[in-house]
């Protein structure tokens, strides 16, 4: 199996800087960490010992080719080679997948199946996906440029754990007996909505994938998800799994295209149910006018964020400036939830800085497929000289650059970590989403100010605040206007922890609880009573 060759040739254990799961389990605190050079050369590759068997869209239980026998190249950014050229699906595809899941809704034995029976097979895929994690974290890694320990260690058990979450839930949704004023029964019944159409995004695609397949396969509901065309080769792989677990045809259906091509089609399709869309907020809004100009379908969105990170005047200096440091760097920096803007108290600003310098300084930075390495490359060259255009704004506009402000070697797409100190709210770089490795470091004076501030923003997915004062931690984190407030951690991301934002960060949540009524109906049944016992 692949996943055996990628175990014997690349490491499942975390290096030494890692001592807890950055996604979430029980703490974001790092200690002890090993220092590293960004200085040093971008080696040649490692070639990932992994094969590429699935590049066709998956429609009715069946790998096809798109209907224009159209293929686009998925490229590796770690030097802009092509990995695998991949079936393009558009408009027409669309129609076909979504036919398929119309069928398997409407006809097919999924929504028929006992809930029980849907649990069992969510159940079983995340046991497939624990015996292919390192092929699957491997995929992921040259896809998207993500550090394997991150992949293999964090994110893939996190799918499976996700996906065994939802298989739990399978069997308790359910409805209720409500009492009324006269001789009647109540009940509510909470039904599947019908096909979802998802689109997913390419900055973690099957953690994203889980967040939105695993609610909407516990509810009874049929699938048609597009990915990312910067990384579509994971869904792919995992999406045959899927069916190796007993899923009908036609329940999943996965088409990789382009956002104006096939992600249009499916937000205007007039049979798809319901929108899930996972992105930027100015693709947020076309997701939500297609949308409304067809079928007026219900739509969820994650979208953009610009995250405040509070950090007060009581905090432990040291554990401020790592935490900090991951809540930016984390993932390249291309984390929708990123903390972004670094608010620290004034009387704390010129060590915190010195120190946040010098950490940034000692990131190591170089092929994600090596052991120890906390950054590897951005996704692809527009991402990467929009961040390069982002630090010279800094610059222009200003603020100190601190460290980093470059590319690094001359191969691939790898920036240094940058650190801007004497930011101001004015500043582009602390207003817009850069999604990328540059921490921002701005001043404040009081509580009050940097609340004000914090909540100046057209964005509301997240913030951090460190402090060791209860009621300094419950003041702040009441007042701002964000859907996640982490209180001395950040990135916590349990499969419970609803996730979702406020103002143009987004609509409705994911996870936990709350994410099912995303995927859900309800329905009142009211039956006339004659001559009840009791009312």
């Amino acid at each position: 199996m692949a996943s055996r060759r990628v175990s014997s040739l690349l490491s499942r254990s975390l290096s030494p800087y890692l001592t807890s799961s950055p996604v979430g389990r029980s703490s974001c605190i790092r200690r002890g960490l090993p220092k590293y050079s960004t200085a040093a050369a971008i080696d040649e590759p490692i070639t990932p010992p992994v094969d590429i068997n699935y590049t066709k869209l998956l429609i009715n239980g069946k790998f096809v080719d798109a209907a224009s026998g159209k293929t686009f190249h998925t490229v590796d950014p770690r030097n802009g080679k092509v990995i695998a050229d991949v079936a393009e699906g558009d408009a027409e595809d669309v129609n076909r997948a979504v036919s398929a899941a119309r069928k398997a809704f409407d006809e097919g034995p999924w929504p028929k199946m006992t809930a029980y029976e849907r649990s069992k097979i969510l159940l079983k895929f995340a046991d497939l996906i624990e015996k292919h994690n390192d092929a699957i974290a491997a995929l992921e890694t040259w896809d998207n440029g993500k550090p394997y320990e991150q992949a293999a260690n964090i994110e893939i058990p996190m799918v499976a754990r996700l996906f065994r979450y939802y298989a739990g839930w399978a069997d308790k949704i359910h409805g209720l007996t409500v009492p009324a004023d006269g001789p009647y029964h109540v009940q509510t019944l909470h039904e599947p909505i019908g096909v979802a159409g998802q689109i997913i995004p390419w900055n973690f695609p099957l953690l994203m994938f889980s967040w939105k397949v695993g609610p909407a396969l516990a509810c009874g509901n049929t699938v048609v998800i597009k990915t990312a065309e910067q990384t579509p080769l994971s869904a792919l792989y995992v999406a045959n799994l899927f069916h190796e677990a007993g899923l009908p045809p036609g329940v999943l259906n996965v088409i990789s295209g382009y956002g104006p091509t096939a992600g249009a089609a499916l937000c205007s399709h007039m049979n798809v149910d319901k929108l899930a869309f996972t992105g930027s907020t100015s693709t947020g809004k076309l997701v939500l006018e297609l949308a409304a100009k067809s079928n007026l379908k219900p739509v969820t969105l994650e979208l953009g964020g610009k995250s405040p990170f509070i950090i007060c005047e009581d905090a432990d200096i040291d554990l401020a400036v790592e935490t900090a440091h991951f809540a930016l760097f984390f993932n390249q920096g291309q984390c929708c939830c990123a903390g972004s803007r670094t608010f620290v108290h004034e009387s704390i600003y010129d060590e915190f800085v010195a120190k946040a310098k010098a950490r940034a300084a000692s990131r190591s930075v170089g092929d994600p497929f090596k052991q120890g390495i906390e950054q590897g490359p951005q996704i692809d060259p527009e991402q990467f000289n929009k961040i390069l255009r982002y630090i010279r704004s800094g610059v222009d506009s200003g603020a100190t650059l601190e460290t980093g402000g470059d590319k690094l070697g001359s191969k691939g797409y790898y920036i240094k970590p940058t650190v801007f100190s004497d930011v101001t709210d004015d500043m582009l770089i602390a207003q817009d989403e850069i999604f990328g490795p540059v921490q921002t470091i701005l001043k404040f004076k009081s509580i009050e100010e940097v609340i004000r501030r914090a909540n100046a923003s057209e964005y509301g997915l997240a913030a951090g605040v460190f402090t060791q004062n209860l009621d300094t931690a419950n003041t702040i984190s009441r007042a701002l206007r964000a859907g996640t407030v982490w209180i001395n951690c950040y990135d916590i991301f349990d499969a419970g922890i609803p996730f979702g934002g406020y103002k143009m960060s987004g609509i409705g949540r994911e996870k936990g609880i709350y994410s099912l009524q995303n995927y859900l109906q309800v329905k009142a049944v009211v039956t006339a009573l004659k001559n009840p016992a009791w009312l």
